[in-house]
């Protein structure tokens, strides 16, 4: 008889936040990873442009790295997928249709990078190594999302991907919950499932609902209607561009990421809509206000979106007029707050009507709210839970839903990133622990940014730089007097007296000390202590002090 280790699940991100999902699930010595995303950068993340899970815990591990299942196509699922592949080489990739199309699209910006990309249907069932896999549909804000159960030598494992029970939605393809009740029958030892919404009461509306609202706003509109959504969520464009068809007005798609993904899904059948119903930007100029419909990025308020440019009056074709309707079709992503208060009140000095989620139906979510997770549970049945894809607030909110359907206290594990929990003969525990974090992406960088330069790029964002130029002899002895400059202490108009006086302090501090005798590091020292002390006293500030030192 044939003695297998535990299952092992390692969670690398996505518990105790919100994006960068990454798990991996290790069945005798192999392991499959279920989504690689990504998550944004906040205010504080000072020039980082994307950040990714700390995934080093594998790197001895990368020939053991079977496959990739991704659950749908959402950047915090699959946005880091081609950063895993550039250090770990081709890998096995398991996608539905239109998540492969997106991923293909994704590794074209990527020249150097690979995936043996493989497409699976919800429905189907296949072995890859040891990993039993069997995919079951699941309804989200983007279409052919599906969860993932894996069947083990010492139990099954089901993971939901990000998923909501919408009876009626655009794509008629509801979560399949005949066969989740059929998986549940079999017997679900592990069950890891979206916590999202789980601290939100009741039942979430049919993604319909937000296009009878669009309708409405499109038959009240006089102008132009700019309406603004994720680029990924296919079925809400569905939904507009009806919708203005519906009012005879065209469409043009503007923003990157809109641009790319539409024709996608459009050339995958996930998308429909004739050719003379959508037009290119160039075209805009020369038709009337009131038969133009705008789909375009930026419902988040990020600073390069199509949105936030034109709320600032900086989009190079488009600019917002009076009589013109903005709708944000979207929640408010938590941090993001700030940003799309101020495109909204950009939009609104220039003469908008902006309607959003806090004065009309214009959004719903993707993931089920508590009741549907009772719903969920009671269908699946599992032996043991972790909540995952959520802030420590939602999976303690979704232990408690568990719990509620009748589950043991005891069979709840609210993990966090860093955690493993291991399977056994269909019992389940906590695992050891690993090192996980963030790693931050900045330029062409991965990784070089850590914490240390953010402090550093916080402290200069708010106390501004101060850089000497010394001029040594051969014994580091300063010749003629200090040149001081500064960047963001004091105005520059108002700080020349300052920065003469700084000159001629340092100088002083400088000379001072010749007389027992100089080294350059010395010479450095002085420098920073001196110009750290006269800012404090004349200023109040700490500015970031850099020598400068050039010998003769």
């Amino acid at each position: 008889m044939t003695t297998h280790p535990p299952v092992t699940v390692r969670f690398f991100g996505g518990l105790g936040e919100i994006g960068a999902n990454m798990a991996a699930v290790e069945v005798d010595g192999a392991i499959l990873l279920i989504d690689v995303g990504l998550t944004f950068p906040d205010a504080e993340h000072y020039g980082v442009d994307l950040i990714l899970p700390d995934w080093s815990h594998l790197r001895d591990r990368a020939g053991d790295i079977t496959a990739i299942v991704i659950t749908h196509g959402h950047e915090d699922h699959v946005g880091a997928l081609p950063f895993f592949l550039r250090e770990f080489g081709e890998v096995t990739v398991f996608a539905s249709r239109l998540t492969a199309g997106l991923i293909e699209a994704k590794l074209a910006e990527h020249p150097h990078v690979s995936a043996d990309l493989r497409t699976v249907e919800a429905g189907e069932r296949l072995q890859e190594g040891p990993f039993d896999l069997e995919f079951v549909g699941m309804t989200h804000s983007i279409p052919d999302g599906f969860g993932v159960a894996l069947h083990t030598p010492h139990g099954t494992i089901l993971h939901s991907g990000d998923f909501k029970l919408d009876q009626t939605p655009i794509d008629g393809r509801p979560t399949d919950l005949p066969h989740l009740a059929e998986i549940g029958d079999g017997g679900v030892d592990l069950l890891l499932a979206d916590s999202t919404n789980a601290d939100v009461p009741g039942h979430v509306p049919t993604e319909r609902t937000v296009g009878r609202t669009l309708s409405q706003v499109l038959d009240e509109a006089t102008g132009r209607v700019v309406i603004t959504t994720f680029a990924s969520h296919i079925h809400r464009v569905q939904q507009a561009l009806d919708a203005a068809r519906d009012n005879e007005r065209v469409c043009c798609f503007i923003g990157r990421s809109m641009v790319r993904n539409m024709p996608i899904a459009r050339d995958l059948g996930y998308l429909a809509y004739d050719d003379q119903d959508v037009v290119d930007l160039a075209e805009i100029e020369a038709l009337p206000p009131e038969r133009v419909a705008l789909i375009c990025t930026g419902s988040q308020g990020e600073p390069f979106a199509a949105l936030s440019l034109m709320a600032a009056g900086r989009h190079k074709q488009i600019r917002i007029a009076p009589g013109d309707t903005v709708v944000l079709a979207s929640s408010v992503i938590p941090g993001n707050e700030s940003a799309i208060f101020r495109t909204i009140n950009g939009l609104t000095r220039q003469g908008a009507r902006v309607v959003h989620k806090g004065v009309a139906d214009i959004h719903v979510s993707g993931h089920a709210a508590a009741d549907e997770l009772q719903f969920f549970h009671n269908i699946v049945r599992p032996r043991a839970f972790v909540p995952v894809h959520g802030e420590y607030r939602h999976m303690a909110a979704h232990a408690d839903v568990a719990v509620a359907c009748g589950l043991d206290r005891q069979r709840v594990l609210v993990c966090e990133d860093g955690d493993s929990v291991e399977l056994e003969n269909g019992e389940v525990r906590a695992g050891p622990s690993f090192a996980a974090g963030r790693v931050f992406v900045d330029g062409l960088g991965v990784g070089d940014v850590g914490d240390a330069v953010l402090r550093d790029r916080e402290v200069l964002s708010s106390e501004g730089v101060c850089v000497t130029v010394l001029t040594l002899d051969g014994h580091a002895q300063l010749v003629g007097t200090p040149e001081v400059v500064q960047q963001g202490v004091v105005d520059r108009e108002d700080g020349s007296a300052l920065l003469e006086k700084a000159a001629s302090t340092l100088a002083d501090a400088l000379r001072a000390g010749e007389e027992r005798g100089s080294e350059e590091a010395v010479v450095r020292r002085t420098s920073v202590e001196t110009l750290r002390q006269f800012w404090r006293e004349e200023t109040g500030r700490r500015p970031v002090i850099l020598p400068v030192l050039i010998d003769l």
